[in-house]
């Protein structure tokens, strides 16, 4: 009997074995007062702090009315045409190549040219015939540096691409800076700006969106743009489309170039502007002097493409290495720390840090049904040091991921480290579960992320009828040691 037994608990163990996989468990922490509510039902779990409820943001009536109005006799149907392939070129653009890329571009070549077509070395070599294989191996190489370099140049906007610009881009622009906006409203609902400065304004999204939260506060709306014609068609739509009436805010100014003053803005953008920069020198240098303008929040947005992500990071990377102190400041979203970016990092999944915003279009010429979703990258940068201890809280960097007992989050936190917790009720509680589910990509979760727990082996499935055996065998073991 005993030996039966023995053989029965042996059997178990290696099916135990086969049937297991490793765990790796990592202690959360809700925060405390989020907790008591939650316990108390004062708070439901679908509306915890860190969540903006964004939802489908959709550009105002009137903006769109007044845009159509704007159109005038152009060709509705072309400008839709068009719009589409702007919005394209836009979406998959590169910045301009620095002078040290080409450089070693024109290396890499040259040492495959080198090696396909090698060079005589012996000297009773014809000279002449020696010019021309140089010759060829230039053109060779001027050909191949061509279709390996981005061939960049700026965009000009006269007064059919603004409006070609406003069809194919202003929806989808005015819904990424309403969201971003909502969330600074949301996080700190006593911020009340008194001034506006927008940097590549184009028709005047940024400003639209602005004013729809802090219409009553803010005084002044300075819109600078290279292009005269963008400054009169945004100029045009805040008349409704109607030049000989009044605009429907006050205080908006237009310029083409940054004022040289030291006046400062409580809020300060620029929307998908910088890919027009031509060097990277001149986009550091415009964004240090919008940050020396920013007496509270700056935001800055571009694509959520790769290159588009690491025009943020360069941004980032800008501000917060300056020395000087009266330019200190913190990431305010939506990095929950102001180390480098774990995505772009040498040991980072080397994936875009973006994000994604809903919104239908602007249905102008054709009828399309449905909400068209925009990923976008960004950064909102706050003069001063972190206070608000909820600013650490991690931030979801891809979508929740739901299953029956469980919920995948993957999340950049304060440590500047990309971490994916797999969330239970036994793990980490109830709150803590139910706030995870509640939450998705975007949105903040009110933890603290503690330490990881050792590796246990736990079973994958146990079958019942196994567990019952088990227990009517420890029962024999009892009785016979008894």
């Amino acid at each position: 009997m005993l030996t039966t037994n023995r053989l029965s608990t042996q059997l178990y163990q290696l099916i135990l074995k086969s049937t297991t996989r490793n765990v790796c468990k990592i202690a959360v922490t809700v925060d405390p007062d989020l907790n008591e509510k939650l316990d108390k039902e004062e708070l439901k779990h679908r509306h915890h702090p860190g969540i903006i409820k964004k939802g489908n943001v959709n550009i105002p009536k009137h903006i769109s009315k007044a845009i159509e109005r704007a159109i005038g006799d152009f060709p509705i149907k072309t400008l839709v045409k068009d719009g589409k392939v702007l919005n394209q070129y836009i979406c998959s653009r590169h910045p301009p190549p620095e002078t040290k890329d080409i450089q070693k571009k024109i290396q890499a070549i040259s040492q495959e040219l080198d090696e396909k077509y090698p060079m005589p070395n012996d000297p009773e070599f014809p000279e002449e015939e020696l010019e021309r294989k140089n010759q060829a191996r230039q053109q060779k190489l001027k050909k191949t540096l061509k279709e390996r370099i981005i061939a960049w140049k700026p965009i000009t906007y006269g007064a059919y691409e603004g409006l070609v610009y406003a069809i194919g881009r202003s929806a989808q622009e005015y819904a990424v800076i309403s969201s971003i906006f909502k969330e600074i409203k949301h996080r700190n609902p006593d911020f009340k700006p008194r001034s506006f400065i927008d940097f590549g304004s184009g028709v005047g999204s940024a400003m639209w969106a602005a004013s729809d939260l802090w219409k009553e506060s803010i005084f002044e709306y300075l819109n600078v743009d290279s292009s005269r014609e963008m400054n009169d068609l945004s100029d045009l739509i805040i008349r409704d489309g109607n030049e000989n009436q009044k605009p429907t805010l006050k205080n908006v100014y237009y310029r083409q170039f940054l004022p040289g003053s030291e006046t400062k803005y409580d809020l300060v953008v620029s929307a998908f502007s910088l890919f027009e920069m031509p060097s990277a020198k001149d986009r550091k240098e415009i964004i240090m002097n919008l940050w020396k303008k920013c007496d509270g929040y700056m935001i800055i947005i571009e694509e959520g493409s790769r290159k588009g992500s690491e025009i943020i990071n360069e941004v980032r990377s800008t501000v917060l290495s300056s020395k000087d102190h009266e330019l200190a400041g913190h990431v305010f979203a939506p990095c929950p720390h102001d180390l480098p970016c774990p995505r772009l990092a040498a040991e980072g999944d080397n994936t875009p840090c973006n994000f994604n915003v809903a919104h239908e279009p602007l249905g102008l010429g054709e009828k399309i049904s449905g909400n068209i979703t925009k990923r976008f990258s960004y950064v909102v940068l706050k003069k001063g040091p972190r206070k608000d201890a909820s600013d650490s809280w991690p931030r979801l960097v891809r979508p929740t991921l739901i299953r029956s007992k469980h919920s995948v989050c993957r999340m950049c936190t304060s440590k500047g480290t990309l971490l994916e917790i797999v969330f239970t009720k036994s793990k980490h509680g109830r709150n803590a579960l139910r706030c995870a589910r509640a939450s998705d990509w975007g949105d903040r979760l009110p933890i603290e992320i503690g330490e990881e727990w050792e590796n246990v082996k736990r079973p994958k499935r146990k079958p019942k009828d196994e567990s019952v055996e088990m227990e009517d065998e420890a029962k024999i073991k009892t009785e016979q040691q008894n």
